[in-house]
């Protein structure tokens, strides 16, 4: 999944704000984001040249992710405690959360209110924000500093915020968290996610078949779960695919993931009945065996599919 993240988090620019109660936020810029549009993708991995084409979607948000996250105690050195921290799509002038929540459509900003207990007088409070284990980014505040506009007291304890902004939509996923950190002692961690926006109709998968070929409807060619070593293996599905979705296919050799094979794209609008295909062949061919392909659905795991390569290389 790493990889996944990390190729994702390389296409757009997201900035982690310290937010102010009296001035303009502090910002960081660095890569992240998803690719945007429906695309019709030819790549060539090796001889022979595979051919990708994908229609894509999004699905309805599942369960529930609490608006509040408390932290486990801190360690016992750290010295400072966090009371609450809080996710929101907005703060006030006061550092509270406004409209709290921890769900989030890809364009929203996402705003997190952290209550600290007591007044300390010294240290670095820092926040950073990860995608699976992929660090978008982090800012730090310096609990010493309290004229900067950075913290706000309120009765007997501490408030302070940060916003994660975005010049690109994130991709749909529930893998995001932020960690927060006390001069690098771990106070604990609040998890959001990402959810199709509101106009994105449910996604949902139909069929997936493992074929030799795809025509140009994205139908399948020659279904099939044996292969040669030198013929493109194509993942052919249909479903209805909505807003924001994005599919992954993942090519597995030997038990061993295929980077080189990976493959992503999202949906720019709203599609039904529509038939996608992602297809593969390693540079020098398959190894005999078996191999397997996975499909991945905002970022979650919908299919696996397994074929058998007959005769070898050479």
């Amino acid at each position: 999944m790493l990889a996944k993240g990390a190729q994702f988090l390389s296409l757009a620019l997201l900035t982690w704000a310290l937010v102010s109660c009296g001035g303009g936020p502090v910002t960081v810029v660095i890569p992240a984001g998803p690719p945007s549009g429906v695309v019709t993708v030819v790549v060539t991995p090796g001889p022979p040249s595979g051919y990708i084409t994908v229609v894509v979607t999004p699905e309805p948000p599942s369960g529930h992710v609490a608006a509040t996250a408390t932290p486990p105690p801190p360690p016992a050195e750290a010295g400072v405690e966090i009371v609450q921290a809080t996710f929101a799509r907005d703060l006030s002038e006061q550092l509270e959360p406004v409209d709290p929540g921890a769900d989030f459509a890809p364009e929203e900003t996402v705003n997190l209110s952290v209550i600290v207990k007591g007044r300390p007088k010294a240290g670095v409070l820092t926040a950073r924000c990860y995608w699976h284990d992929t660090l978008i980014n982090e800012a730090g505040v310096d609990l010493a500093d309290v004229n900067s506009g950075m913290l706000f007291s309120i009765g007997e304890n501490t408030l302070t915020g940060y916003t994660l902004s975005h010049t690109e939509p994130f991709p749909v996923s529930d893998a995001y968290r932020a960690e927060l950190f006390y001069n690098e002692a771990p106070l604990g961690s609040a998890a959001f996610r990402v959810v199709p926006p509101p106009e994105a109709v449910p996604s949902r998968i139909t069929q997936v078949v493992l074929a030799k070929g795809a025509d140009e409807n994205n139908n399948p060619v020659e279904p099939a779960t044996v292969f040669a070593f030198d013929q493109a293996v194509y993942l052919v599905g249909r479903g209805d695919l909505g807003l924001a979705t994005w599919l992954v296919a993942e090519w597995w050799i030997g038990g061993r993931l295929d980077d080189a094979g990976t493959r992503d794209v999202s949906a720019s609008e709203n599609h039904q009945d529509v038939g996608f295909a992602f297809s593969y062949v390693p540079e020098g061919g398959w190894p005999q065996g078996e191999h397997f392909v996975v499909l991945f659905m905002n970022d979650r795991e919908v299919g696996r599919s397994t074929f058998t390569v007959a005769g070898s290389v050479g």
